[in-house]
């Protein structure tokens, strides 16, 4: 009998690690479907963006827009729900998953050296949330709820807009005007991300030196240029036109992914390619060697009203008169979204990489390989994209220099 306890007993200890590790494995699953949604959704702004914004240097981080809007997808319901849960690239229809899956990856992220990410909801005085919709964003978006005075515009903006730059160690100012408030506003959803990576193997500031920057085959400007030789991921992409290389950030999962056409003029043609490339598969194509980078030193921010770029994704009735957002407060007011303002500063030097960006969303009623014997060559030294991003091809910013 001790001997039938004891197999019993290992039996039991087996069940639980196969248990355990299908777990696991189901949560990288998740982990990994997040993602791509999140790539494709990084994909279908930027190119919106890039239309809009032909000439501009862009950056954005496609994680705050998602998480922000996703935060109003829970209080959303029936056409309003489904134009979001498909625009966002969300991974479920459901409410309670869609919660599910962004608590995963806030979770994940608390536990970042580099990262800090914050939720808020600001409601109109006197206002209250529903239980389920408070319920969900505090517990899974971990996010906190301020009644304020809309009618006070100025006041309130001015308090809106300190919370975010406290969150961004002041690099986002100015995120709402006060001319975006008024006593018809009842909501306005935020959230913020910040980013402070310090490079794996730093560049010297002695080698920085000003060269050529090519704005395209005629002009060129002189910039602050940096240089290194090291052991880097990288890959001749032939199938872009374009070679890659990825800057590991020191004690994380993070790293800089730049993609760099072969041609001085090839940016278009590069972003019209990866409209239909995910970036996980330029990633595996990626292979350690010694590479000698050249890289500008940059400081780029980007501010823009979303509504627009929403539309054309297909998430047109959230901002109309057939809005449904019941499930958002307790008031019978019916509720649309007025605006989203979306903002994100970064800055590339020889120590790391500081980024932050924030959106808001505004509600108001319905009225209203082998090692080679010489360095590869990364020269970027004509306009590139580039992407924040981690082992799991989660895009947290993404953007384009034009001109450093």
């Amino acid at each position: 009998m001790a001997l039938i306890y004891k197999l019993s007993q290992i039996s039991g200890h087996i069940a639980k690690m196969l248990l355990l590790i299908q777990a696991l494995l189901q949560a990288q699953d998740q982990s990994s479907i997040f993602s791509r949604g999140l790539a494709k959704f990084s994909i279908n702004v930027y190119t919106k963006l890039v239309a809009d914004n032909p000439n501009d240097n862009i950056i954005f981080s496609p994680f705050s827009i998602q998480t922000c809007a996703a935060m109003a997808r829970l209080g959303a319901s029936g056409r309003t729900a489904a134009q979001l849960d498909r625009g966002l690239n969300l991974i479920s229809n459901n409410a309670i998953e869609i919660a599910e899956s962004f608590h995963n990856v806030l979770a994940a992220f608390e536990k970042s050296s580099v990262l800090r990410i914050a939720n808020k909801i600001y409601i109109k005085s006197g206002y209250q949330l529903r239980d389920e919709f408070s319920s969900l964003i505090f517990k899974k978006f971990l996010s906190g709820v301020e009644p304020i005075d809309f009618t006070q515009n100025e006041k309130a903006a001015r308090a809106i807009n300190s919370w975010v730059e406290q969150r961004t160690e002041n690099l986002i100012k100015d995120l709402i005007s006060p001319s975006a408030l008024d006593e018809n506003t009842q909501l306005v959803l935020i959230n913020v991300v910040h980013f402070k990576g310090t490079w794996a193997r730093q560049f010297l500031e002695f080698d920085t030196r000003n060269e050529n920057f090519y704005l395209n085959n005629d002009n060129s400007i002189k910039v602050p240029i940096m240089i290194m030789t090291e052991r880097f991921r990288y890959a001749k992409l032939d199938f872009l036109d374009a070679t890659a290389l990825e800057l590991p950030y020191e004690d994380s999962n993070w790293s800089l992914l730049i993609l760099l056409p072969n041609r001085k003029t090839g940016l278009p043609h590069l972003e019209r390619k990866l409209r239909g490339t995910q970036l996980s598969q330029i990633r595996e194509k990626l292979y350690l060697t010694e590479v000698t980078v050249k890289l500008p030193k940059f400081k780029s921010e980007f501010k823009v009203e979303l509504k627009n770029t929403f539309e054309q994704l297909g998430m047109s009735e959230m901002f109309s008169n057939n809005a449904d957002f019941s499930r958002m407060i307790t008031s019978p007011e019916q509720l649309k979204v007025s605006k989203i303002f979306h903002k994100a500063v970064i800055d590339v030097n020889e120590r790391g990489t500081e980024a932050a960006a924030a959106t808001a969303i505004v509600l108001i009623p319905l009225m209203g390989h082998i090692k080679p014997l010489k360095p590869k060559k990364f020269n970027a030294d004509h306009p590139f994209n580039y992407y924040i991003i981690n082992n799991q091809s989660t895009v947290l910013f993404a953007g384009k220099l034009l001109n450093p």
